[in-house]
């Protein structure tokens, strides 16, 4: 069996920088993603409290009271797991998606893409387009299910963390965090607006590299 020599010096130095760098790229932007993701969730959710019923209803009847939702609990929760894919598509949170670079001249719908340039995916334009979503205006976490009331993938058809080999490392983390976070609020807490504050106008959000929310104030009511 070949020994592998120790790596020492500059070479152990830029295996462990890219480690680093690796761990940072995969967790920091999904956890601060997530947090700016749910609060625009619980936004949609102030405009729409019959979905926030629903969610509700369902995490009641499935998981009840006396323990928290666990990741084990998504496949009998279609309509919680719905409404989290909606959010994704309606808040497209890096609405140009990251940018990639062709590697050969190419040529895509008829258009002609020289080697070397830069191509930006336009997720959210992806996500609005009526000929595929219908209303895509509106927050309608059944688009999501069929006609039995279960997810279908065949259906989700968002592109929230980008698409092929390049797609967001992190996706299973942040669908996993967002699913924990929400469902575990949903069950114990009614989400409201401060008496006097008006709804949220989600045409108002804060657009850059990545989407967000104006500050805002929640009312979190015990169940």
């Amino acid at each position: 069996m070949k020994q592998t020599k120790p790596l020492e010096g500059d070479a152990f130095t830029f295996q462990y920088d890219q480690l680093i760098m690796i761990l940072w790229d995969m967790l920091i932007p999904t956890i601060s993603g997530s947090a700016i993701q749910l609060t625009m969730l619980l936004e949609r959710l102030l405009l729409n409290p019959r979905v926030a019923r629903k969610v509700q209803q369902e995490l009641d009847d499935v998981v009840g009271r006396g323990r928290l939702p666990a990741l084990d609990d998504r496949i009998s929760l279609p309509y919680t797991e719905a409404t989290l894919r909606e959010a994704l598509r309606s808040d497209t949170l890096v609405p140009s998606g990251i940018s990639h670079v062709a590697l050969e001249d190419t040529k895509l719908c008829g258009y002609d893409i020289p080697k070397g340039c830069f191509v930006m995916l336009g997720l959210d334009v992806i996500h609005n387009q009526r000929e595929f979503w219908g209303d895509p205006e509106c927050f309608r976490p059944e688009r999501f299910l069929d006609e039995f009331g279960k997810l279908s993938l065949k259906k989700d058809i968002s592109v929230p963390f980008g698409a092929g080999k390049r797609l967001c490392a992190g996706e299973t983390f942040a669908r996993n965090t967002l699913f924990l976070m929400f469902s575990s609020l949903m069950q114990n807490f009614n989400v409201k607006q401060r008496p006097g504050d008006p709804l949220p106008d989600v045409a108002k959000r804060i657009t850059g590299v990545i989407t967000s929310t104006e500050p805002l104030w929640l009312r979190f009511e015990a169940r």
